[in-house]
């Protein structure tokens, strides 16, 4: 063993047997894991540390009640269980860095190294110092001559210290009701000394002090701080400061215990910002909510509870729950969290974070320090999201992270994942945790439902994405989903409706453009409109959402501010923008900036460029929805895709996509009776001249009787005009070769279907049972979960249920004439992804629910599959120079 090993190991001996105590009173040999280091055995150190290890999470199971049997479990239950009860970051590092050697060591059959072995001790050690440090009873025990609740609180102030990088030099019990305590920290070529005497009692505490004429706060250490700390109930405090004062003549503060934290960290300076949601003779106007939970045996969704918002939010944050607010832009969300992070009477502690201001790029911990620090003493702030951390886990805080869907790096099930493993630390705590979204990013992404619900329906595709983003599916809790109601109008659109006196139904875009206009208009600036899309469009579209009045200046040119002065209150837009950072501002709401993108790409030149940014456009569904509103909805009618840049994908993951060349749709799905004359001019065994290279041998053109729906579906003219189904990927691509045609991309058809609005339906964005074919149009009623669908359709509606003709809704209909795109049946396209044996499929079909037959429907079905829920429609090629179609060639 070499002598830089051997002197490490000598100092972890030293470190270890100052926590004695811990181990006399569970019985541990610490020494043990060093023996067999020294020995020559690290892989033996790993095992013993990792037993160690599991008796203390078992001795903190028992001291936290929880639930359950710790004897039985393993140390990666252990670690799980106890999570939850331990505050300190350093801890559970520590803990996962034990877990993950012991794993290698154990199931692995990595190679342990001496190097490993002594990590693995080191971290036992960081373990054990967090538990002496603080004086914990978890596995101290209980100290004999000290009240419960003093040793509680000396406890949480040990491990506030300890956080911030003390140590704990000096305890002594005074009496059972007072505590001193002196720690100690480096700073520099320096020592830094905190030194505390906690009482519950001041008349006892002036006792104590008195019998030794106070001697014990006599020391000639440097004092950084001094403070005596009383309990918040406790009597006489003032008469005992004054007696306290005269008793010592020293320099120290008397704080009540339960503001002691507001000595390290001012919240409320944090809170500042947090502007008052109401005047103050002005009545609060009452908006309803419903709690919805998911019923346990069908999975539908169901309201527990419903009431008034302020009252139902302050009962579940006084609770340690997490809770989603959700509503539509507008729906007074923002308005309600800032109201519960700003009342004293919510919680101990509470800190407010808006997403919509963090840079895509910062971490939530890098975001939580820089708007912390500023609160905090100057010599802690290097801490500030250590701090944050530990009163979060101390389970006695409210954290309010408002725009949640906003603070994603991009709007997509992956993003959502990231920010979800940057959240972690603080979603798994005790404390409650209140976010809001916009309830389209969430009510249309599936895995995102299923992410929020605590395992409950959990894809393994979605546990493998979240492991692959290093996010552990048990740290993700459930949580309470309080949607917003509905009501005709949101709070936002009735205040600016209202202010600019606007006649009734109006929409979102029209009210925030009319502000916009009017606000232009008052300053004298109406010129600045037009450049506003160019300039906040794009940016909201490129991902930018926060400004600095130089951009605004350099941007939008000198007149944008009045007299000269560049500050936020000069500014023209100033009653659009709110204060992000001291020179930094943002929209006071983010629809403002959502509606001056939608603005921005309805200039097709501007689509084609915003498909060219690299990592790929920023987009929400509310941009879509306003986009679907605004934009030129011309109708062509002669089934021409042109070339250009398109919305395409779901709602949580909307992209901009480039059609390079101009085609010409099918206007309706391929017919049985154009199916017919293929089957007529196939060879004897059922295979084509116009065949794929690919083909498989045993691959027939002629549709499976066993499998059709009806047996004479292609000898029966009553079928003529019904789609062709029953036909495989290889089939549905000979045919197109045959007409002198091909197979659509996927993207070609979503850009097909959608139109250059990208809306929901080919017909628009409000869902219409009577223009699809669809599990809806046959049971007559909504369905929302696959329970509903499998109790409504499956019986009787199922049996019922088919293709119909492809000219019987003539009102499902693409902005460029294509008909019955979404619904009847799905239809195939030439994309192919992962698996070459497999195509994807759109459009979804008659025994789909309206919410899964949309423009961006998508799935992946085998190629040699046939199923009678299953066509294809062909497309031509377009020589852009004579805008002839182009017979397709080999």
């Amino acid at each position: 063993m070499s002598t830089v090993v051997d002197e490490r190991l000598r100092r972890l001996r030293s470190e270890l047997d100052d926590h004695s105590r811990i181990a006399d009173r569970l019985g541990l040999d610490l020494e043990r894991p060093l023996r067999s280091l020294n020995d020559g055995y690290p892989e033996n150190t790993v095992a013993l540390v990792g037993k160690l290890t599991e008796k203390l999470l078992k001795e903190l199971w028992r001291h936290h009640s929880v639930e359950g049997d710790p004897s039985t479990k393993a140390l990666n239950d252990l670690v799980k269980r106890c999570r939850p009860y331990i505050r300190s970051s350093t801890v559970l590092d520590a803990l996962d860095d034990i877990r993950r050697l012991r794993n290698r060591s154990t199931h692995d059959g990595y190679d342990i190294s001496e190097e490993d072995g002594l990590l693995a001790v080191r971290r036992l050690v960081d373990v054990l110092v967090w538990f002496t440090d603080t004086g914990s009873a978890a596995l101290l025990g209980e100290e004999p001559h000290v009240a419960p609740e003093v040793a509680r609180r000396c406890e949480f102030l040990a491990g506030l210290y300890v956080t911030l990088g003390y140590r704990q030099a000096k305890r002594f019990v005074l009496s059972p009701d007072t505590v001193y305590q002196l720690f100690c920290r480096e700073s520099g070529m320096r020592l830094e000394y905190v030194e505390l005497m906690l009482s519950r009692d001041a008349d006892d505490l002036g006792t104590v002090l008195a019998s030794d004429g106070g001697e014990l706060l006599r020391t000639r250490l440097p004092k950084l701080t001094r403070f005596v700390v009383l309990d918040h109930n406790s009597s006489g405090a003032g008469a005992a400061s004054d007696a306290l004062h005269r008793l010592l003549d020293l320099d120290f503060r008397i704080v009540r215990f339960d503001g002691f934290v507001d000595t390290i960290v001012n919240l409320d300076d944090h809170l500042a910002p947090l502007a008052p949601v109401t005047n103050p003779g002005e009545p609060r106007t009452a908006v309803a909510v419903a709690t919805l939970s998911t019923d346990s045996r069908t999975g539908e969704p169901q309201v527990v509870e419903s009431g008034d918002a302020v009252e139902l939010l302050a009962h579940l944050a006084r609770g340690s729950v997490n809770v989603l607010v959700t509503g539509r832009p507008g729906s007074g969300k923002s308005t309600l969290l800032r109201a519960l992070a700003a009342d004293p009477g919510i919680r101990r502690f509470r800190f407010y974070f808006d997403l919509s201001l963090k840079p895509k790029e910062e971490l939530f911990s890098e975001y939580v320090a820089r708007l912390l620090a500023p609160a905090m003493t100057p010599s802690d702030r290097s801490r500030a999201y250590e701090l944050f951390l530990y009163l979060i886990r101390s389970g006695t805080a409210l954290c309010v992270l408002d725009a949640v869907d906003e603070g994603v790096k991009e709007s997509s099930p992956a993003g959502f994942l990231q920010l979800f493993t940057d959240l972690a630390a603080v979603l798994s705590a005790e404390s409650a945790v209140i976010m809001s979204s916009r309830v389209s990013f969430l009510a249309d992404s599936p895995p995102v439902r299923q992410l929020l619900d605590n395992g409950a329906g959990r894809s393994e595709q979605l546990v493998e994405q979240m492991y692959a983003n290093g996010l552990d599916p048990a740290r993700v809790p459930h949580f309470h989903v309080v949607r917003l109601t509905e009501p005709e109008a949101t709070p936002l659109e009735k205040r600016l409706a209202a202010a600019l006196e606007l006649p009734p139904g109006q929409t979102l875009a029209d009210i925030l453009g009319a502000h916009v206009t009017r606000t232009l208009a008052e300053r004298g600036r109406s010129d600045l409109e037009r450049r506003l899309p160019g300039v906040f469009g794009q940016a909201f579209v490129a991902g930018r959402t926060v400004f600095s009045l130089l951009d605004l200046l350099r941007e939008l040119g000198a007149d944008a501010f009045v007299d000269g002065h560049v500050n936020l209150e000069t500014c023209v837009l100033a009653p659009m923008l709110r204060r992000a950072k001291a020179d930094r501002v943002a929209f006071v709401h983010s629809a403002y900036q959502e509606l001056l993108a939608a603005r921005y790409l309805a200039d097709p030149a501007n689509r084609n460029a915003s498909a060219d940014i690299a990592g790929g456009a920023f987009l929400t569904e509310q941009v879509r929805a306003f986009l679907a509103e605004i934009a030129d909805s011309a109708q062509t009618d002669d089934c021409v895709l042109p070339a250009g840049a398109y919305l395409v994908g779901p709602a949580e993951r909307l992209l901009i996509r480039r059609v390079e060349n101009p085609v010409r749709f099918d206007r309706h799905a391929v017919t049985v009776a154009r199916y017919r004359r293929f089957l007529d001019a196939l060879e004897p065994d059922g295979t084509s001249r116009w065949d794929h290279s690919d083909q498989p041998g045993y691959v027939t053109h002629r549709p499976p009787d066993d499998r059709l729906r009806w047996p004479d579906y292609y000898e029966n003219s009553r079928y003529d005009s019904h789609p062709a189904v029953c036909v495989s990927w290889w089939s549905a691509y000979a045919f197109a070769r045959f007409e002198g045609k091909r197979l659509p991309t996927a993207l070609e058809w979503e850009a097909a279907a959608r139109g250059a609005d990208g809306r929901l339906f080919p017909w628009g964005d409000s869902p219409d049972s009577a223009c699809v074919n669809c599990a809806d149009s046959w049971t007559g009623k909504p369905i929302v979960t696959y329970q509903a669908w499998y109790r409504e359709f499956a019986g009787d509606a199922g049996s019922r249920a088919g293709v119909t003709s492809v000219t019987e809704r003539l009102d499902n209909r693409s902005p460029f004439g294509v008909l019955d795109m979404v619904g009847n049946c799905w239809e195939w396209t030439s994309t192919t992804l992962a698996k070459p044996d497999e195509a994807v499929i759109c459009g979804g079909s008659y025994d789909n629910p309206m919410r899964a037959v949309q423009t961006s429907s998508k799935g992946v079905y085998r190629k040699n599959g046939a199923s009678n829920a299953v066509g294809f429609r062909c497309v031509q090629d377009i020589d852009e120079n004579t805008g002839a179609a182009e017979e397709t060639t080999t």
